[in-house]
């Protein structure tokens, strides 16, 4: 069944549209921050519009579906027992093509979305064709795993036998026609100890049966392992066979097409054998591929039809239903309320009723759908690893886009570092945009170092740094503002990391009372608000104390930090005296935290610095060596060093003051049906 249209995050999918008035452009969506607005809706319809009320949800995958059934207390649609035998009939089926895709990750992907076959399926007819190509793809599997064992195994028969070979050199003159004219044979066993005496107790067995008519040499071939290389006449060969068969003796064997080679024979066709592995596993990848690549489209078609359908049967079971009418409940995103309506107004007529329950935003079990900005998409993924949010609380992911490259570049400050770290993002974005390898989220984090590195090169141009003072000695003094290592320049980094730290903590602060106010939680408004007050009036204090502010400033700071500790500590009943100083402590400890920005710039500096000056003694050779040794040790940490703290900033002393967690993605109904088969499986 085509598609034609659904919900993806940013922008739907496009296609035509029977009914496109309803739609909001895409251009007015972009518009729209953080998290979309969700609201829960009921459809009612007659009985015997159950599966083609389905079948259209499916199509415009605009919604989630809800468990009907456990809401209303209501019975689900018949045939249960029926779609359950039908549904374990296709599960078996696409863990077949599954398989079949897994043989070789190199199958190319199918260009563009995938369209399904009709639905429903012919499962029969299916797995006849999947049986046929199944066979042939089978047997080459057979023998790629067989080359791949003799390539691992080869070499471990390879070496005892060219040790035991070195034992008895006469037999290395002797090919197997020389050894059949002598009427001898070989045998090569592996007795799993080092202890030389049970090689004796060998000796003297095959001696107690075989008199003088044996040769045995042996030799140590591996940890724990004494190989031994018996020489007797073949008439003897199902004696010595007998007295091989003891528990401590394993024979090497071999596989057919070394059996009956003279040693040296076999030494030799291995050695060859493992020289042709490589183009014989080449020519079986190659046969592989010929017999699925004219089969991939149908596959993936076949995949996606497999999918469809299990998502319409498992839906089918979430109905609710009474003897005339079912029931669904879905989520999905209020502005497209009317799409909806519209849509199944136009398919299905009277036949089904769309209602809206009003839902609030704010319902926590609600799903969630980040949309934001181009620019800010990269940052929803390190959102999303610490925990999504929960749905109508703040979505970080705007402000997170702003502040972490920020610090970032705070932290790295260098115009060389930067424009190095700015061309390796540049180029591996266009490596994962040429599709050459990498993930979503591999090319997101791509994305946030460009950022980062563009940041690097401004905060380069205020602190005057090009691979430390390499600039400086070329130019003089060039900074707009101070160099970092010159001693003047450490309590103005202090004062801003710090200011940043405060900043940014009562932001934080800010969010989660406005959140509060949202979610109509008082008491953690009122934690916000006396945490905040408390802050004013201890950096009131502070910039009296340093001279920063008039005595008239004193009398307010003290209120506001007594206001504010009144109120945090009012919330903890009896406790609250010593838990509402520990809170206010702990929001300082955050606030200082921030002074690991001028730490790590500093130390960047300062190793940029000694590179330098490394770089100027000795000969130029050996300085432009250690110079760019010191330096490339210094790019390595500042991609790595920088990005870890200023993560550490959002997740912990940021998030902390606002952030709720516990969200669930927001999953349409009919998203499976557009999956592409991956690039390797």
């Amino acid at each position: 069944m085509p598609r034609h249209g659904g919900w993806t995050g940013a922008c739907p999918r496009s296609g035509t549209r029977s009914r496109p008035s309803s739609r909001r452009s895409c251009s007015s969506r972009s518009r729209d921050r953080m998290l979309v607005p969700m609201t829960k809706v009921r459809i009612l319809g007659r009985r015997s519009a159950a599966d083609a009320a389905l079948g259209e949800l499916h199509r415009l995958g605009l919604v989630e579906l809800a468990d009907a059934r456990t809401a209303h207390s209501l019975d689900g649609l018949d045939g249960a027992e029926i779609r359950s035998a039908r549904g374990e009939e296709l599960a078996k089926t696409l863990v077949r093509i599954e398989k079949l895709l897994a043989e070789s990750p190199e199958l190319p992907r199918p260009a563009g979305t995938v369209r399904p076959l009709d639905r429903p399926l012919d499962l029969p007819g299916l797995r006849g064709r999947l049986d046929s190509l199944a066979a042939g793809v089978e047997e080459v599997g057979r023998r790629l795993d067989a080359l791949r064992d003799e390539r691992l195994v080869l070499p471990t028969y390879l070496e005892p036998l060219r040790l035991l070979l070195s034992l008895v050199p006469v037999l290395a003159r002797l090919d197997a026609e020389d050894l059949r004219q002598l009427g001898l044979a070989t045998v090569v066993v592996v007795l799993n100890t080092e202890d030389e005496r049970l090689v004796d107790a060998l000796r003297t067995e095959l001696a107690d049966t075989l008199g003088t008519r044996f040769e045995l040499a042996s030799t140590r071939v591996e940890d724990g392992a004494m190989g031994c290389l018996v020489v007797f006449p073949v008439e003897s060969a199902d004696l010595v066979r007998s007295i091989l068969d003891g528990s401590a003796i394993r024979n090497v064997a071999l596989a057919e097409r070394f059996v009956g080679l003279s040693l040296t024979a076999t030494i030799e066709a291995m050695q060859r054998h493992l020289e042709e592995i490589p183009g014989e596993i080449a020519d079986a990848r190659a046969e592989l591929l010929a017999l699925l690549v004219p089969h991939a489209e149908w596959l993936a078609a076949v995949r996606t039809a497999i999918l469809a359908e299990l998502e319409l049967l498992t839906a089918a079971g979430e109905l609710g239903a009474t003897r005339r009418a079912f029931l669904a409940e879905c989520w999905i995103p209020r502005s497209r309320v009317d799409q909806l309506r519209d849509e199944l107004d136009h398919r299905l007529g009277s036949a089904v009723f769309v209602e809206d329950t009003a839902a609030s935003p704010y319902d926590p079990q609600a799903p969630v759908l980040m949309r934001n900005v181009r620019v800010s998409r990269p940052f929803e993924s390190l959102v999303r690893f610490l925990e999504l949010p929960r749905a109508g609380s703040v979505d970080p992911t705007l402000l997170m886009t702003i502040l972490l490259p920020l610090m970032f570049g705070a932290m790295v400050g260098d115009v060389g570092y930067g424009a190095l770290l700015l061309a390796l993002a540049i180029l591996a974005g266009r490596k994962l945009a040429s599709g050459a390898a990498g993930t979503p989220e591999i090319a997101g984090l791509v994305r946030v170092l460009l950022l980062g590195a563009a940041w690097s090169i401004l905060f380069g141009v205020l602190y005057g740094e090009v691979f430390g003072d390499l600039g400086t000695r070329i130019f003089g003094d060039w900074s707009l503002w101070m160099e970092r290592p010159s001693a003047i320049a450490l309590e103005p980094l202090l004062l801003l990391a710090v200011a940043l730290g405060a900043a940014h903590v009562a932001l934080g602060l800010v969010l989660g009372a406005w959140q509060a106010i949202r979610f109509r939680e008082y008491r953690v408004l009122l934690d916000k608000l006396g945490a905040l007050l408390a802050l004013a009036g201890l950096f009131g204090l502070a910039g009296w104390t340093m001279g920063g502010l008039p005595a008239g400033a004193l009398p307010p700071a003290v209120v506001l930090i007594a206001v504010g500790l009144v109120l945090v500590m009012s919330l903890h009943g009896a406790l609250g005296i010593a838990t509402g100083a520990l809170d206010l402590l702990g929001r300082i400890g955050n606030i200082l935290s921030y002074l690991r920005i001028a730490a790590v710039g500093l130390a960047s500096a300062h190793l940029a610095n000694v590179a330098n000056e490394l770089g100027s003694v000795g000969p130029i050779w050996i300085g432009v060596f250690v110079a760019t040794f010191f330096h490339a040790l210094n790019l390595a940490l500042a991609a790595f060093s920088p990005m870890i703290q200023s993560l550490r900033l959002q997740y912990v002393e940021f998030f902390g003051a606002f952030f709720v967690g516990g969200g669930r993605p927001f999953t349409p109904f009919g998203q499976n049906e557009t999956r592409q088969i991956p690039s390797t499986i």
